[in-house]
């Protein structure tokens, strides 16, 4: 079953790769495109290749069961030097085709060495077994040391670079899909690894399995990187479902924080509350009413500035650093704090007379929805649940106790 699935993994991987030749017929090529078609046409043929030759209903299956290996060995190489190729291709630069070109070298190199030292060592097949005599079992293990050390080599340069590209990305399907493409690059290196099993029998034993590894890894190689590789055509539909319900996770948790501020200033609300109560936007558009949701809660942290105590930064500060909160939980904290603060002042009709550029400025807009929600989810949380913020309202309401009396 699983040969079967393989056979069909590499017919498809080979036919796909041929319709987008033809689509790309009279079209200036992306960087790189060559070397993934490479790749895919080299690994999808080793995995249709190799249960050919264990086919007992195959004319020649002797003379198959001994070249059909090496070949698709070869093909892996190939595919291997692909992969690199395809790094250095992404990368434009004078000393990156100096490196491509010494590659594509190396690569041939080993190659044609391989197959001399796989003929050198006068193979046989028994069965699904490769069986050399004892003379030619320096030759065999020196073809499984190219092999391996080459498949080593390759495919680790591959991760290492998709890896350091996706650490440098922000979240967005672009990163996604180079993890995506850094996680078949590590089942590669387990592809590789996976050599130095047949690298030891062979010299202990003078037998290996036909495959020289386990066809499998290749097929989940090849599965992650053509799916890293197209994610940015295909993820947007899939990534729909999972933002939706982002935006309703993000809405729910800011919900408080909106909350106490439409308690005290109804007039953030950029809908009537009747039509609020109806209908929010959640069952149609989920982002939208997150982003309004957002609007609406930097709309009452400015008005409530004029209620702000002048004082309770410093005093949520001073609170945060004797707690020794990190830096991110103590920017939410005093946000949340001075909001606290504000409510209490303003649902008294107090206001402090200070500039309006003194005193407590929320932080600037980020870049995006994301980043706010994210930061607004902090300070959301702190104000319904840090005891800090809890003892600086006490300490609020006691003043303006205090202060009407007198």
């Amino acid at each position: 079953m699983i040969p079967a699935l393989e056979w069909l993994a590499g017919a498809v991987a080979i036919v796909g790769v041929l319709c987008r030749i033809r689509l790309w017929r009279g079209r200036p090529l992306q960087p790189g495109a060559r070397h993934l078609v490479g790749f895919t046409v080299t690994i999808g043929l080793s995995l249709v290749l190799l249960p050919l030759s264990q086919s007992p209903d195959i004319p020649g299956r002797e003379t198959l069961g001994t070249l059909v290996p090496l070949l698709c060995a070869e093909l892996r190489l190939a595919a291997e030097c692909f992969l690199v190729l395809l790094v250095f291709a992404v990368r434009p630069g004078r000393r990156t085709r100096s490196w491509a070109r010494w590659q594509a070298a190396g690569s041939a190199l080993v190659m044609a060495a391989s197959a001399a030292l796989y003929r050198a060592a006068v193979v046989t097949a028994e069965g699904a077994m490769l069986a050399v005599e004892e003379r030619g079992r320096a030759e065999l293990t020196g073809y499984n040391m190219l092999f391996t050390a080459h498949s080593l080599w390759c495919v680790g340069l591959f991760t290492l670079v998709m890896h350091r590209s996706a650490r440098s990305l922000g979240p967005g399907l672009l990163r996604t899909g180079l993890r995506l493409v850094a996680a078949s690059g590590a089942c590669g290196l387990l592809w590789s690894a996976l050599s130095v099993i047949p690298l030891v029998s062979g010299f202990r034993t003078g037998r290996q399995d036909r495959g020289l590894c386990s066809a499998s890894a290749a097929l989940a190689t090849l599965v992650l990187i053509i799916g890293g590789m197209t994610l940015t055509a295909w993820g947007d539909r899939m990534a729909e479902p999972v933002r939706r319900l982002r935006a309703r996770r993000d809405h729910r948790r800011i919900g408080p924080l909106w909350s106490a501020l439409y308690a005290v200033r109804p007039e953030i609300a950029l809908e009537p509350p009747g039509a609020r109560n109806r209908h929010d936007g959640l069952s149609t558009d989920p982002e939208f009413a997150l982003y309004r949701r957002v609007i609406e809660i930097r709309d009452g942290q400015l008005a409530l500035r004029v209620h702000l105590h002048p004082a309770v930064p410093e005093w949520a500060a001073a609170a945060c650093r004797a707690a020794r909160l990190d830096p991110r939980r103590t920017a939410a904290t005093v946000e949340a704090a001075v909001l606290a603060a504000a409510l209490e002042a303003a649902a008294a009709g107090l206001r402090y007379p200070y500039p309006t550029t003194g005193g407590h400025t929320p932080p600037a807009t980020p870049p995006d929805l994301r980043t706010e929600t994210t930061r607004l989810a902090l300070v959301a949380e702190a104000f319904t649940d840090s005891p800090l913020v809890a003892d600086i309202r006490r300490r609020v309401r006691k003043e303006m106790v205090v202060g009407a009396t007198g």
